[in-house]
């Protein structure tokens, strides 16, 4: 195990300096882990050359089970010693910005009222396997099938085009036709976003208005706050920003996403009285955060 440990500090940085500095060892000690590790195998996993390290092909095959490994054996470690204090822990697959931007910020209710639950939460974009991930549950967008899952619907989703205060004095945009001139940003993985917005608004146009692409909505929000360009954007991402004044909604015509989100659970975990309590309690802030918007 402490050749795997050393193994994967040194592939990481593809440095023993580096790696010792991470395991508070010296570097002759990582690098005879790793080579006593090496010889336990019968394989090379690093190439020394002139001073530099570099992870063979068998190497880079092997790196990523033995993280897996490591990261399995973390998890465990964390889960036995959060029992051993008397609490419980659930692991949660989130999508990035749903979570930064509506999940943590209300995370500290649960906390409030289930003390002794630790909900721990991966981030993942796309589908994968529930069971497989050891995942006890994961946010969703998109349609309500889940193959072997409960799917509970939260809500569904209200684009809107914001931009920073600075911008909108810049552009004096009178008119939703008046954003396609500016810069406007745009996600990589939905990028008809706003040809579906200005269509919505009643402008139509013979080509996707250009402009800067990023993979993230909290990557495009931040982008918009310092000024890089307009964004189209779930409200509820913007709650934050809107209330201090960091951006404001352009035109107020929003988007309605034909899509929406859910709270999935995986049948193993549908018994698991500390899964269904963050479910109820999930449904229930989706509830208070439909009504308010309804009073909007």
């Amino acid at each position: 195990m402490s050749g795997l440990i050393a193994f994967e500090a040194t592939a990481r940085h593809l440095s023993f300096s580096q790696a010792a500095k991470d395991l508070s060892l010296s570097q002759g000690a990582v690098s005879k882990r790793v080579r006593q590790l090496e010889q336990a195998l019968g394989v090379s996993l690093l190439a020394r050359n002139n001073h530099q390290v570099h992870l063979t092909e068998i190497g880079s095959s092997y790196l990523p089970e033995v993280r897996t490994l490591l990261g399995q054996l973390e998890s465990s470690t964390r889960t036995l010693i959060n029992r051993a204090q008397g609490k419980s822990a659930i692991t949660i697959a989130v999508l990035p910005s749903f979570a930064t931007h509506w999940l943590i910020p209300r995370l500290g209710g649960f906390r409030h009222l289930y003390p002794d639950i630790l909900v721990n939460l991966k981030s993942r974009l796309r589908p994968f396997d529930l069971a497989a991930e050891r995942m006890d549950g994961a946010f969703h967008f998109g349609t309500p099938h889940w193959p072997e899952a409960k799917v509970s619907p939260l809500f569904g989703e209200d684009l809107v085009p914001v931009a920073s205060p600075e911008m909108l004095r810049a552009s004096r945009a009178n008119s939703p036709a008046d954003l396609i001139e500016g810069p406007l940003l745009h996600l990589s993985s939905r990028p008809g976003l706003w040809c579906e917005w200005f269509e919505m608004a009643g402008h139509s146009f013979g080509q996707p208005p250009g402009g800067a692409s990023y993979d993230q909505f909290s990557m495009i929000i931040a982008a918009a706050v310092h000024g890089q360009g307009a964004a189209i954007v779930p409200r509820f991402m913007v709650e934050a920003e809107l209330r201090s004044g960091a951006l404001s909604v352009v035109f107020d015509h929003p988007l309605k996403s034909e899509r929406s989100y859910y709270f999935i659970t995986p049948l193993h975990a549908c018994s698991d009285p500390h899964v269904t309590a963050f479910n109820d309690w999930v449904g229930q802030c989706a509830a208070e955060y439909t009504r308010q918007g309804d009073a909007r």
